[in-house]
């Protein structure tokens, strides 16, 4: 088994943050890389999941919630990185604890304006589709709890000011 870093674009690194995906087929990979190699995924921002190589693709086992700056991140070029059993332990070692998995309410709403109910939905799915995960913030708040609430838009936190 073999550890490695790879470090996406900021393009593949947005589109990996914009949806929930079971795995990430690179368009290429070194001819080492072998099914049962662990990687690490980092964007511009850090390393923000872990997975293992299955036939030409990534299985993701851990996302982040937040990239986490590290060593090999920070001073990796875009692309593929072979790692040593050591540097990969320091990595994910300086890695956030998994959070225990909690209840979330995601609400997205918009007014639309139409003749009827089933219109304003037709309407509602087109923006959505239109505009999708890179520009459609959506509030997030622990269920039941609200007020709690922030703005987020791909996964990350997102002021809602209409000035900003």
């Amino acid at each position: 088994m073999r550890y490695w870093l790879l470090a996406l674009n900021e393009d593949e690194y947005t589109e990996q943050q914009a949806y929930e995906v079971e795995d990430f087929e690179p368009a290429s990979r070194p001819e080492r890389v072998s099914d049962g190699d662990e990687v690490a995924l980092a964007g511009p921002e850090g390393v923000f999941a872990l997975g293992e190589v299955e036939g030409p693709a990534i299985a993701y086992r851990r996302r982040l919630e937040e990239p986490a700056k590290t060593v090999e991140s920070a001073e990796a070029p875009d692309g593929w990185t072979e790692l040593n059993p050591d540097a990969w332990e320091d990595l994910v070692r300086t890695l956030p604890t998994p959070e225990r998995r909690s209840d979330w309410l995601v609400t997205l709403s918009m007014p639309i304006e139409a003749v009827d109910k089933a219109e304003a939905v037709r309407q509602f799915w087109s923006y959505i589709r239109s505009l999708g995960p890179k520009e459609l913030p959506t509030f997030v708040a622990p269920y039941g709890r609200e007020l709690e609430g922030t703005s987020f838009l791909l996964g990350v936190e997102h002021e809602q000011d209409p000035e900003e």
